[in-house]
């Protein structure tokens, strides 16, 4: 079965319906979501179903939920980036590390901010592992510098031609359970994705994301766990 995975600890809204669906988690980690006691009891739901638990840092945006992008300083963001990884670190045992929301997409195609999260990423622990797109920048800082990259897919989010995401401020930018259905299936089948234009975009995965902050999150891992078995 194909890896599910999931971004948790931003929300309190049927979180506790996904742990069990999913093998990975990104949890949030102060800069956008989440505080010590998201962070320990996501810490006690990974142990509890066995899920890899890995950080989901931001810009420090928690205002606007990281999904604004943010012109700051480089040392000022790689001390935003280890502080949040520390802070999740002092609650579990952290596995990898998925940027959130703008810092994510900025990050996809901006070498140099990728670079940044990654020095963030070895000054914390040189053994964590990077969750991008295949084709992302923040792929290739982490091959560069000799970090694992575990590569990323989205069941639940339209694609842009380049293999980006579909900004949220663009209706249909996240899909509908039916919709996401579809997009599991052409993943799983043929390795790809029908962009927003309407090409279809090749994507080399190995783990499936799932937003748990949209709604009926839980309903969509339970409408595509079948058709990945």
């Amino acid at each position: 079965m194909i890896e599910l995975s999931a971004d948790l600890g931003e929300s309190s809204r049927g979180e506790d319906e996904i742990w069990p669906l999913i093998q990975r988690a990104n949890v949030a980690c102060g800069g956008h979501a989440g505080d010590e006691e998201t962070m320990r009891e996501a810490a006690g739901l990974s142990m509890r179903h066995a899920v890899l638990l890995g950080a989901h840092p931001s810009y420090p945006d928690r205002e606007h939920f990281g999904r604004r992008s943010l012109v700051i300083e480089p040392a000022e963001l790689r001390e935003s980036l280890v502080a949040q990884l520390s802070s999740l670190r002092v609650c579990a045992t952290v596995h990898h590390v998925k940027p959130h929301g703008a810092l994510y997409n900025d990050a996809h195609r901006d070498l140099g901010l990728a670079r940044i999260i990654v020095e963030a990423m070895r000054h914390v622990d040189p053994s964590l592992a990077m969750v991008a797109p295949d084709r992302s920048e923040m792929a290739a800082a982490a091959r560069e510098a000799g970090l694992p990259v575990i590569r990323e897919a989205f069941a639940d989010r339209r694609y842009e031609p380049d293999g980006s995401l579909t900004p949220r401020s663009i209706p249909g930018s996240t899909l509908t359970i039916d919709e996401t259905v579809a997009q599991v299936v052409l993943l799983a089948r043929e390795g790809k994705v029908v962009a927003r234009d309407g090409t279809r975009v090749p994507i080399i995965f190995d783990t499936l994301c799932i937003h748990a902050d949209m709604n009926g999150a839980a309903g969509r891992l339970r409408a595509i766990r079948p058709v990945l078995s």
